[in-house]
């Protein structure tokens, strides 16, 4: 039964209608994987009250123990509140722990504009600029021959885009390494090559001359790292990441995607 002042969800079984996934080893799993896509998808809306306990072994066919385990898990990730005597509540975004790979994924999927990835991008900036400057003092010696050999084998990789976009991640992970900053690094990768799953991150595709930017950016911190330049190194980073995404991001608005 929905709450007082909270809105009514829609008809459970419709919205699970044939979208229970094939169940892996835990059941749980199958459980929690549909409702982070209904709920990040918008179909079980902020404070919107899940069914009961009962109701949903039903709808998924399992047993309350199992529906107890993915309510567990939902709510460690922010989706939803439960409350003892009140049933479980769907919770507003602004609670969602985006770091989750799952709800990561999921606000990824169903994002009609670009606020996500643009978000994705702040973080980037944020971290890898400060990042990057702490390697330009930290960096020793053999992680700095170490970079300049990643950036020979870049530029060995511009005729083929696809294992040039690979290449250049770990290029950048050598340098997030050099800082010292585990926590960082953790955070970029992290989010990052979850990101550059979205078709919308990735753009309309890759063009010869973006191609060629990104490399000249990648050469430029070469050159300021081993410069032992902090600040040069952390703008030519930024105008990296951003020069980067926004022709990226514009290819991707003229596509319509």
């Amino acid at each position: 039964m929905t709450q007082a002042g909270q809105p009514p969800t829609k008809n459970f079984e419709t919205i699970l209608a044939g979208a229970v996934p094939r169940r892996p080893a835990r059941l749980a799993t199958a459980v929690l994987l549909t409702m982070v896509d209904k709920i990040v998808g918008g179909e079980l809306p902020p404070e919107s009250s899940l069914p009961t306990e009962s109701a949903l072994c039903e709808v998924f066919g399992v047993s309350r123990t199992v529906i107890r385990e993915a309510l567990k898990l939902l709510e460690a990730k922010g989706l939803v509140r439960v409350r003892q005597g009140h049933g479980t509540t769907v919770c507003p975004s602004e609670q969602w722990d985006l770091l989750d790979p799952l709800v990561l994924d999921a606000a990824m999927r169903y994002a009609e504009k670009f606020e996500i990835l643009d978000d994705v991008i702040d973080v980037r900036v944020a971290l890898e600029c400060q990042m990057t400057r702490r390697a330009a003092e930290m960096m020793t010696e053999a992680q700095l021959r170490e970079l300049q050999d990643g950036l020979t084998a870049l530029e060995k990789l511009l005729d083929q885009p696809d294992e040039y976009q690979e290449a250049e991640g770990q290029y950048h992970d050598l340098i997030l390494r050099g800082s010292g900053n585990r926590l960082g690094r953790s955070i970029i990768r992290s989010i990052h090559p979850r990101a550059r799953t979205n078709f919308r991150y990735r753009g309309a595709g890759v063009s010869a001359n973006h191609l060629l930017m990104s490399h000249e950016g990648h050469a430029a911190l070469y050159e300021r790292l081993a410069a032992r330049d902090p600040d040069g190194a952390a703008e030519v980073m930024r105008e990296h990441i951003l020069g980067s995404w926004l022709e990226r991001k514009s290819g991707a608005a003229g596509q319509g995607l």
